[in-house]
């Protein structure tokens, strides 16, 4: 009579027992929760828009009114963006809000937009593709816009973030570009700017937006220029 042979499950129970055997489940035990943890991970967050005069950093010319909500902490970025790398980077988002009370649509151009530190001196914006590809494919290109140095350096990845078409897709979701706002309605976006020395917060700092025009006369208003609090 032949001798029965061990269940396959005993085998493989007595195989995990030993050291080596023991070590290559856990680490590949591991990989699986940590690619779990990053596949998907990137959540669009939906962000609360109100009447630019509720804000308090806001100015009035006529029936528009603008306002610059800065978002220079790492806890409020996470209110709009589901990133950490951003406060590291030394990138500062603003929101910039734009309420129509008037009758006539009007128009702003986001790439105008511009920042002035204390003393004046404008500080352009950084494209953003140029913040998205710093956040998805890190030590890749350089820094965003080449501007200054980065504040930090960025934790080394091997290849892109697996949440990239994610991020791309909501980062230029918010990104103000040319906004055309309706009479009696508000309309919003984000702009990037990235700070010498992680500089925060931004007392002192105004953002600048040289003109609104009004869509039906295709008159200017003058510009507006807000102090960030």
């Amino acid at each position: 009579m032949s001798k029965l042979r061990p269940p396959l499950f005993h085998d493989a129970r007595t195989a995990l027992l030993q050291p080596r055997w023991r070590s290559a489940f856990c680490g590949g035990l591991l990989a699986l929760v940590l690619t779990t943890s990053v596949l998907g991970a990137y959540k669009s967050v939906r962000v609360k828009v109100d009447p630019a005069s509720t804000y308090p950093g806001h100015q009035q010319q006529g029936a528009v009114t603008i306002a610059a909500d800065a978002y220079w902490t790492k806890e409020k970025i996470r209110t709009a963006f589901d990133v950490k790398d951003l406060d590291r980077l030394g990138i500062v988002p603003i929101h910039i809000i734009v309420t129509n009370d008037g009758e006539d649509p009007v128009l702003l151009s986001g790439p105008d937009v511009t920042l002035l530190d204390p003393k004046n001196h404008s500080i352009a914006q950084i494209p953003v593709d140029e913040v998205i590809q710093a956040l998805v494919n890190p030590g890749k290109g350089g820094s965003p816009g080449k501007r200054m140095p980065m504040p930090f350096p960025m934790p080394k990845r091997d290849g892109p973030s697996k949440d990239a078409f994610e991020i791309e897709t909501d980062f230029t979701n918010k990104a103000l570009k040319e906004a055309r706002v309706a009479p009696k309605s508000t309309s919003s976006g984000f702009v990037f700017f990235q700070l010498r020395d992680n500089q925060k917060p931004l007392n002192g700092y105004k953002i600048y937006i040289p003109e609104i025009r009004n869509l039906r006369t295709q008159g200017n208003l003058l510009f507006f220029e807000i102090e960030l609090k």
